[in-house]
């Protein structure tokens, strides 16, 4: 298989997979399933993994993997805490599931109100405890995440020098509320690094999977794609997809967001395109 491509990150300097690793879908495999995928993966160069305090039994999963191969991995977490307390225990924790003393990205995770942001840049903030770890050499980089309302993400961008941004930008999302849009301007004026998740739309569009990757790495200054697999053979596919990348035409674009609002019409009843709609 060919190299994976890279592409820069914002401003961090790290030149990252275009393919990289997300983690919510480590918890539904056992221990030695969870790090048979992440070696895989790190084996065909991948180098850049995702994962998340919240994401229950993720990080614990993926700590033995990072203790073998530490140096071969940008290592992102995430975190719900608003306050500097939550986020200093929650980080801690971190540490110690993922058996590591450092950690090259934390994210403030899942931002959606204009409160959240006000609070998480206050004095006691969030924000305020990640500066202490990043101080000490413990922490690299900034970020934020969100999956609902894209003007909070955009003012959470003019708010505070955030690194990275991890944003649903699937086509899914393209295609009932754009994120991509809010946010790019911002971003690219500030050199954040562009991160997209929700790739798959947790597997709706699996039968689209090629096209669903390139849609996203087609989207202009778009760092790379996180994706979440739990199986071997999603990990090669992912890889082989982004190995073999070449940008979607406007055509393309427009045809895997038909299918993919398609699929939102059939299926937005359901809890996932539920939260979509923000209700």
């Amino acid at each position: 298989m060919p190299a994976l491509p890279t592409r820069p990150l914002g401003r961090t300097g790290f030149d990252v997979s275009l393919f990289a690793l997300g983690g919510v879908t480590y918890n539904t495999l056992g221990d030695a399933e969870a790090a048979a995928v992440v070696h895989r993966a790190l084996d065909l160069g991948v180098n850049y993994i995702d994962t998340a305090h919240s994401y229950k039994e993720s990080e614990r999963k993926l700590g033995p993997v990072i203790a073998e191969r530490r140096d071969e991995v940008f290592l992102a977490t995430k975190s719900t805490a608003r306050d500097a307390g939550g986020m200093a225990a929650e980080l801690e924790e971190s540490f110690r599931r993922l058996r590591t003393d450092r950690l090259d990205l934390v994210q403030i995770h899942d931002l959606h109100t204009l409160e959240q942001v006000a609070q998480i840049t206050a004095p006691g903030g969030a924000l305020e405890a990640i500066e202490r770890f990043r101080a000490e050499g413990r922490v690299r980089f900034v970020g934020v995440t969100g999956h609902r309302y894209p003007s909070v993400l955009a003012r959470a961008l003019e708010a505070y020098p955030f690194d990275t941004i991890l944003v649903a930008l699937g086509a899914v999302h393209g295609a009932v509320r754009d994120f991509y849009r809010a946010i790019h301007p911002v971003a690219v004026k500030r050199g954040v690094g562009i991160l997209g998740m929700k790739v798959m739309a947790y597997g709706f569009l699996k039968d689209h999977a090629t096209d669903a990757m390139r849609y996203v790495l087609s989207l202009p200054d778009v760092s790379a794609a996180v994706i979440g697999v739990d199986t071997l053979a999603q990990v090669e596919a992912n890889a082989r997809a982004a190995a073999a990348f070449q940008p979607l035409d406007e055509a393309g674009m427009q045809a895997i967001l038909a299918a993919a609002r398609g699929i939102y019409e059939q299926r937005k009843d359901q809890a996932w395109f539920i939260r979509l709609d923000g209700q």
